[in-house]
């Protein structure tokens, strides 16, 4: 009888470790519950898989990423975040220091006049416009900075300390019994019709 109960065991783990690979799979690709149930009793040809079911699947999975090796992936892509935020924050500081430099404008004007032609007189005008005065101003501008670039600058710096959970988490006021399908709805990762 012991061997029988090993091998329903052993069946339902190998059941489970499948479906949570599909689950991990699918949201990872930022399916929504409904979708990655569907999915999930499509691919494993299923009866019943509630969206409670997809939840509690989708938190264990969140659990192991970070427990096991699964973090390596999310290590890496932090790495990768962190070298863009790097290379838009470079670019940004280059671009506050160019517009932080005085410049000379030098504008110029020039004044024509069309000259009349010499073949009768008679008042009709060639088409060639003749320069009679060139005008040259040169002004020298003082630059401060452009502050847009500054935004940048903080924005990425706040992107990086999220990324390197350098923030205290935020604390929520939960009262009563809140199921992990009811915490997703209020923070608004699924909605209300989702959960049917």
């Amino acid at each position: 009888m012991g061997g029988k109960i090993n091998k329903r065991q052993k069946e339902y783990r190998e059941a489970a470790l499948l479906r949570m690979s599909i689950v991990a799979q699918l949201w990872g690709r930022h399916y929504t519950y409904r979708q990655i149930q569907e999915e999930v009793k499509a691919r494993l040809d299923l009866q019943t898989y509630s969206l409670r079911t997809v939840g509690k699947d989708i938190e264990r999975c969140i659990k192991e990423w970070k427990a096991q090796q699964r973090i390596k992936d999310t290590e890496a892509a932090i790495h990768l975040e962190l070298a863009r935020i790097d290379d838009i924050c470079r670019e940004a500081w280059n671009a506050w220091e160019k517009s932080k430099q005085d410049a000379d404008k030098t504008r110029t004007k020039q004044t024509g006049v069309v000259p009349k032609s010499n073949n009768g007189g008679d008042g009709e005008q060639s088409g060639e416009i003749q320069t009679v005065k060139v005008e040259r101003t040169s002004e020298e501008q003082t630059n401060c900075g452009d502050p847009r670039y500054l935004d940048i600058i903080c924005k990425c710096a706040m992107e990086r300390r999220k990324l390197l959970g350098l923030y205290s988490p935020d604390k929520k006021e939960v009262a009563g019994e809140l199921s992990f399908t009811s915490l997703l709805m209020q923070t608004g990762i699924v909605d209300d019709e989702e959960q049917q």
